[in-house]
């Protein structure tokens, strides 16, 4: 609830009150789980759950395979809070000194950009990570164009401070069939890209 002191020179707003349903987040999981039953799925909790609450999603997604998120204090708190499953970390490296964060809690790797994988090759760790490449197939934000994947997975192959690399993507546009950047296309492109790489993909 919205609330201001009395002697604020601000408007009164209404009185909004926004409520989480739990219940809601476990059966929309659980819908997805249903569609798609051989995947893993990752829940993305990023921006405080889309403002939900991470404290919600934790209760809403706690049958989910991992969470996944953007913003590194928030990571560190869902560990703190409790969840022993992966954690990936959606635009990966801002700065070296998230490699001890990254290493101290477990958390999984975004990488999508030249100057992050110069930070891991001059990483020094005691625990190698796991890798996201993500490649661009059409969103144009972030990711490695599909003729420089194999360039770039071959730099994480050969790091020690990489245990898996996995590949992924974020489709431009999911939702017609028939236009230009269909998500078919989109995998077409990627599949191309990652054919005869060995790792997991995430899509969708």
């Amino acid at each position: 609830r919205c609330q201001f002191p009395p002697d604020s020179r601000l408007p009164m707003p209404r009185p909004l009150v926004a409520i989480t349903d739990v219940r809601a987040l476990q059966a929309n999981l659980a819908v997805a789980r249903a569609a798609v039953p051989q995947a893993k799925i990752w829940a993305v909790v990023k921006a405080d759950a889309y403002g939900h609450g991470l404290d919600a999603a934790l209760q809403g997604f706690a049958q989910a395979d991992g969470l996944s998120l953007i913003e590194w204090d928030a990571a560190v708190r869902l560990r703190e809070s409790g969840w022993q499953k992966p954690i990936l970390m959606l635009e990966g490296l801002f700065e070296p000194a998230d490699l001890a964060v990254a290493e101290r809690h477990r958390l999984a790797l975004v990488v999508h950009h030249d100057a992050q994988l110069s930070m891991l090759e001059a990483a020094r760790l005691s625990s190698p990570l796991d890798i996201h490449l993500k490649i661009n197939t059409g969103m144009n934000r972030l990711g490695f164009s599909p003729d420089r994947v194999r360039a770039a997975y071959a730099r994480l192959r050969a790091m020690p401070a990489v245990q898996s690399i996995a590949f992924m993507t974020h489709f431009a546009n999911a939702e017609q069939p028939g236009a230009v950047l269909s998500a078919d296309s989109q995998f077409a492109h990627f599949r191309e890209a990652t054919v005869g790489l060995d790792g997991l993909i995430s899509v969708a």
